[in-house]
């Protein structure tokens, strides 16, 4: 099958660009793949003012897996859109794939949802999210706009497949977990015998760090250490005030930049549990890659959460925004390492949460015209 994926790939950073190139490289075994990326991804504003490019990462090395693939595409510009558009025609594919997260791609993915469609192409939507994490009116109504112009569409769990449906109700919808991100695991390197957790990713204030740091609070009598790796978008001196107010900096450790994938394997690798406090949420690509390392998750009760993590059987679920609960999952941790999470992970991801199954539901598109 041909078929053509837009999306940002390394070295663009974060989750969605990983998301991005593993799909891809799973597409590039199946399928004649055209793979299309961008000279320029997003305005500066709207990346928080930080740099979208892995300095470590050089497009030429990445170029090299994929017979067609080229970084083109200007995402603020019309005429680019126009290119990417007849560059579509002329490869001729079955499929064109979008992947959807944020709705700064509703102008772009409108011009290309029409120019499509009157070239008799079909386009399926991979929806990472429907809507983003901190979302307004406007947002809503740009994502319903743009859903409400699509037919195929793969989401991430059960609750964004019932949200789609109100919204298209006429569009075919199939539910595939998100796929896990595997690495290469650093060597363990225990310097405690701590309990040691992982806070990873963009700090940004729907993913609840303050309900984190004031669950820790409550256990100063446990030996637990805690790292956060990544990025603060902002308000990095209030997390740091907190902390000391709760006077809990022996037990924290800031990591306060980007993490390259060598780094994040040693935090992963020295993690015994990767904990998400969100406050609100549908997917997380952190969830996604502690499965890739086999380590256990705890997590609020948020979004569909409740899909990827098997209570007692992979992690723990507790209530969100509730500082008690989350020291209680903690301690329920402590009290429960003898299960073996690496081997329960293991066998949960390799029957819902694999790359190949999910490019196995994009297929199914085609199959049914």
């Amino acid at each position: 099958m041909k078929i053509c994926l837009i999306a940002p790939v390394p070295p663009f950073r974060g989750g969605i660009a990983k998301y991005c190139y593993t799909l891809s490289q799973e597409l590039e075994k199946r399928h004649d793949l055209l793979l299309l990326s961008y000279t320029r991804q997003y305005p500066e504003l709207l990346y928080g003012k930080k740099s979208q490019i892995d300095p470590n990462i050089c497009r030429e090395d990445i170029a090299i897996e994929f017979k067609h693939l080229s970084y083109e595409i200007d995402s603020a510009s019309i005429w680019s859109w126009h290119t990417t558009s007849e560059k579509i025609a002329a490869f001729d594919p079955d499929l064109v794939i979008l992947p959807w997260w944020v709705t700064y791609w509703a102008p772009m993915y409108a011009y290309l949802l029409t120019s499509l469609k009157k070239k008799g192409i079909k386009v399926v939507f991979i929806c990472i999210n429907v809507f983003e994490h901190e979302d307004n009116s406007l947002k809503k109504l740009l994502t319903k706009f743009i859903i409400r112009r699509v037919d195929s569409i793969i989401v991430h769990s059960e609750r964004e497949k019932r949200s789609l449906l109100e919204i298209n109700p006429k569009a075919t919808v199939i539910k595939h977990l998100l796929p896990i991100f595997e690495y290469a695991s650093s060597p363990a390197y225990r310097p405690d015998k701590r309990l040691h957790l992982l806070f990873f990713g963009f700090v940004r204030p729907y993913k609840g760090l303050d309900v984190l740091l004031k669950a820790i609070s409550l256990l100063k009598e446990h030996d637990i250490s805690l790292i956060i790796a990544g990025e603060f978008w902002h308000d990095k001196e209030e997390y740091l005030k907190l902390i000391n107010d709760l006077a809990i900096s022996g037990n924290v450790e800031i990591i306060d930049r980007y993490v390259t994938d060598h780094e994040m394997s040693q935090y992963f690798t020295w993690a015994d549990l990767v904990v998400l406090p969100y406050r609100k949420s549908i997917t997380s690509g952190v969830i996604a890659t502690a499965y890739g390392f086999k380590k256990p998750v705890l997590a609020t009760n948020v979004g569909g959460f409740y899909e990827v993590i098997q209570e007692g059987y992979t992690g723990k679920i507790v209530a969100a925004d509730d500082p008690q609960a989350f020291a209680d999952g903690i301690l329920w941790f402590l009290a429960n390492q003898q299960i073996d999470f690496a081997e329960n992970v293991a066998a949960f991801t390799s029957q819902n949460m694999s790359w190949s199954s999910l490019v196995d539901a994009i297929e199914e598109f085609q199959k049914t015209g």
